[in-house]
């Protein structure tokens, strides 16, 4: 529920006079303020002397501020510190003098200020305001705004807008960052600052960039040639995106040459990189430009909402939770007039959302960004249901022997690709997620492709998983299948890339729609040219 503020000061004027004799004054204005050092330690001494005077009803509401007689809310408007641009007050003091209006010496013993951030009580006894540099904020001037982050080692960080003509070569007006100095930067943010104070013993480390923002039209030649960081986008340091989108770009093409180098997959996912890099290294720089813009000469006005707007704006992509790949061999998505998804949540070309889940055999914890390590294999991720019931006994089992082949193993996923050479023999790894409570369910529940056994290592655990509560863990709350948009009854069935990313999103039955999935991104084995 909220009130606003009009109507809390109304319930307490209404308060103070039913309980109390005294009358809350307006349009009253204080001139002048003496304090007496002598008398502070007097506890009967009037150290505080205040001159007040009664404004007119034209000074008391100025435009905008009308007072309507008919309106019975019009006795809560009024003049206050609050209302008023830092500069009128002292211009109303000026006016004031200049007319002969009441005025009275008032005696205090004791003064409370509560006249606003601008408050003029703080500064008669020069108390200096001072801001939470240990927390990131800006900075807002006609000249430009200042951001400033707080770092390790009790050090901050300053970005500072420099001007054009310090920065500009004689002559040939372009941009020479040798004409800046350390004392350059530090008279910018003292203008910006004022009329608070800035200063450093210290500067560990300071630089200069000119931003540019730059991308190249295509991020490859041939698919043969790959560029990617900042050798084809290039934007300002400000949004802080620019190692996380350089490491990213390096890893999207990185473990699709792996694959496509050692014979595994399919040399037409190297395409992708391009039509998956290019979107997002475009997105990067409508941020930077919404964002950098910020920063820039002009009136600080309205600033602080328009960066609140532009990080609502951006949010997901710029913590990182979100990149939106489009369609592809790598990504298949949903046409429109199909049946809705059996993940609402799990959306191809987005990342797979983080989990924690129980392990069925022991209940121990792990996170899903655990479960799917990038080790070069495509992750078919069953979400089971619950495998209390029958029918998802029955309906699991004859996925299972679909997968793995248990009937034919001519043509079946898990015997149908190339391996992975030296690391693994197949490309392909399939993992269970159940939505039964763990108690309830037993390791032995489950069909064997799901429990492989080795003669040396034993029973292989790691392949059941069960979405459940932990009392122990706040993370593990059991709540995966609602994230995911699943159904806890039916589950579904997910394609995982190395890289955490879907691929692709089906019922349990469509086996065969997944297969042709895979077969556009993987090398099948020559002994498996088959019909499925």
């Amino acid at each position: 529920m909220l009130l606003n503020q009009g109507r809390i000061e109304r319930f307490l004027l209404d308060s103070i006079q039913q309980h109390s004799d005294l009358q809350v004054e307006r349009g009253v204005i204080a001139e002048t303020f003496e304090y007496d050092d002598d008398m502070e330690e007097d506890p009967n001494g009037y150290p505080i002397t205040v001159k007040l005077r009664t404004l007119s009803d034209e000074e008391a509401n100025p435009p905008g501020l009308r007072i309507n007689e008919t309106n019975h809310s019009a006795a809560t408007i009024g003049v206050s510190r609050g209302s008023l641009l830092p500069d009128d007050w002292n211009e109303l003091i000026t006016k004031s003098k200049a007319k002969q209006t009441k005025t009275e010496i008032v005696k205090a013993k004791y003064l409370i200020g509560c006249d606003g951030a601008h408050s003029w009580t703080r500064k008669q006894v020069n108390i200096p305001l001072e801001a939470d540099i240990r927390r990131l904020g800006t900075v807002t001037h006609a000249t430009g705004t200042i951001l400033f982050i707080p770092r390790e080692r009790s050090m901050v960080r300053l970005y500072v807008p420099v001007q054009t003509i310090e920065s500009t070569a004689p002559g040939d007006g372009r941009f020479d960052r040798s004409r800046i100095t350390l004392e350059m930067i530090k008279g910018r943010v003292q203008v910006i600052f004022a009329p608070y104070t800035f200063d450093f013993q210290i500067c560990d480390w300071w630089t200069v960039y000119q931003i540019g923002q730059r991308i190249a039209p295509t991020f490859s030649k041939g698919n043969r040639v790959f560029l990617a960081g900042d050798a084809v986008h290039t934007h300002s340091p400000k949004v802080g995106l620019g190692m996380n989108m350089s490491m990213q770009d390096g890893f999207n093409i990185g473990w699709k040459v792996a694959l496509v180098a050692s014979g595994v997959a399919q040399p037409s996912i190297l395409a992708t990189y391009d039509a998956e890099r290019h979107c997002l290294a475009e997105m990067l720089l409508d941020f930077d430009r919404h964002w950098s813009g910020l920063f820039t000469e002009g009136e600080g006005e309205g600033k602080t909402q328009n960066m609140i707007k532009v990080v609502e704006l951006f949010e997901d992509f710029a913590d990182g939770r979100k990149s939106f790949y489009g369609a592809s061999e790598l990504v298949w998505k949903f046409e429109d007039d199909e049946d809705p998804p059996a993940a609402r949540n799990l959306i191809p070309g987005e990342r797979f959302p983080p989990v924690k889940l129980r392990m069925q055999a022991d209940g121990n914890l792990r996170w899903t960004t655990r479960l799917l390590e990038s080790d070069g294999r495509f992750r078919v991720v069953i979400l089971a249901g619950d495998m209390r019931t029958a029918t998802q006994k029955n309906r699991l089992l004859t996925l299972t022997q679909r997968l793995s082949g248990s009937n034919d193993q001519n043509g079946a996923v898990l015997h149908r690709y190339v391996p992975i050479a030296g690391r693994f023999e197949c490309a392909i790894d399939v993992m269970a997620i159940h939505s039964a409570p763990w108690t309830e369910v037993e390791y032995f529940d489950f069909p064997d492709t799901l429990r492989p056994f080795d003669p040396v290592r034993g029973w292989n655990y790691d392949k059941i998983w069960c979405d459940d509560a932990c009392p122990w863990n706040r993370d593990c709350d059991g709540k995966g299948y609602e994230r995911w948009g699943v159904d806890r009854m039916r589950g579904a069935m997910v394609v995982v890339r190395p890289d955490q990313y879907i691929g692709w999103v089906g019922e349990l039955e469509e086996v065969i729609r997944m297969t042709c999935y895979l077969d556009g991104v993987l090398i099948r084995k020559a002994a498996n040219d088959c019909q499925l």
